[in-house]
């Protein structure tokens, strides 16, 4: 049995060893406040809209290998992929017709609509007696099934930012009071952290470093720390609504003192450690801007496979 001064020890120590970590975590900012750090993460594997065939691949007429081939798509090919169905992806030939590939057997691309290119229909041989199954001649839309019986998770959608000429992009306007030092601070902070764990580092996108920079403006402007804001909505909205094409796509957001100390604060959390160390991402845009208290700091993640 304890004797009852180790009883009453063990408490106080307990207590103030909890009092020393919360005061060694305290941050005070430039007019010697009290400061409290935040961070926030989110992350996005968007629709696949292209892809890329990774082998000689038949066309079916619905989502199943029993399905007649109706054309070939040849390894490196690129198509454009209207719906998903399971593991199939519906696309459209050159003379309209629907078909559907294999989708395990292709890996994702971002490329323009105009880049896509479509399969050419072959006439297959058929067996003696046989019919032709009757593929789906419209584009999957609401209240029509696809191939296979099913609905899509992703109908084809109108012509968007991300498919228009860079000339007729939204542009990015430039954002005020930018501390490009901090920015660059952490570009280096995070490529050193991806070279560390044997990943390509990243590269640096002035468009998407302009639409963080809007992002941070806008937290401190309507007094909101989130992933989703009262004027653009969620970042890949954001990411939409300015052009950014994308496959992947992840946010980083930190409230903090300095640029070491945001950067810190995120590798030291799982969902932040992730987007910095996803391999999938390719490139990122940086935006620092100073808030009442502290700085606002923005990472924002793309991965554009090509």
């Amino acid at each position: 049995m304890l004797r009852p001064i180790a009883k009453i020890a063990i408490p106080i120590i307990l207590l103030l060893s909890a009092f020393f970590l919360v005061s060694c975590d305290n941050q005070t900012n430039d007019t010697g406040q009290a400061f409290d750090p935040m961070e926030s993460s989110i992350f996005k594997i968007a629709d696949v809209k292209n892809a890329r065939a990774l082998e000689d691949l038949e066309v079916k007429a619905g989502a199943s290998e029993s399905y007649n081939t109706i054309a070939t798509v040849q390894k490196g090919d690129v198509v454009r992929v209207l719906a998903r169905i399971d593991d199939w992806y519906v696309i459209r030939l050159e003379n309209y017709r629907i078909g559907c590939i294999d989708g395990r057997k292709t890996e994702p691309v971002v490329v323009s609509k105009t880049e896509a290119r479509m399969p050419q229909p072959v006439i297959p041989e058929r067996p003696a007696g046989t019919t032709e199954d009757k593929p789906v001649e419209n584009i999957p839309g609401e209240g029509e099934k696809t191939p296979g019986g099913r609905r899509p998770e992703a109908p084809e959608e109108a012509l968007d930012e991300r498919d228009r000429t860079d000339s007729e992009k939204e542009t990015v306007p430039a954002a005020d009071n930018v501390d490009t030092g901090q920015e660059n601070q952490l570009f280096s902070l995070i490529n050193q952290e991806r070279a560390k764990n044997g990943l390509p580092v990243l590269q640096k996108d002035s468009q998407l470093a302009g639409v963080a920079r809007i992002k941070a403006q806008d937290m401190i402007d309507n007094n909101y720390f989130s992933h989703n804001s009262p004027t653009y909505g969620n970042p890949f909205d954001m990411m939409d609504e300015f052009g950014i094409e994308y496959q992947y796509a992840g946010e980083n957001l930190a409230k903090n003192t300095s640029a070491s100390r945001a950067h810190t604060a995120l590798m030291n959390s799982s969902g932040h450690r992730k987007n910095i160390l996803n391999p999938n991402f390719t490139h990122v845009g940086i935006g620092v801007k100073k808030a009442k208290q502290g700085y606002i700091y923005v990472e924002m993640f793309i991965g554009v496979p090509r």
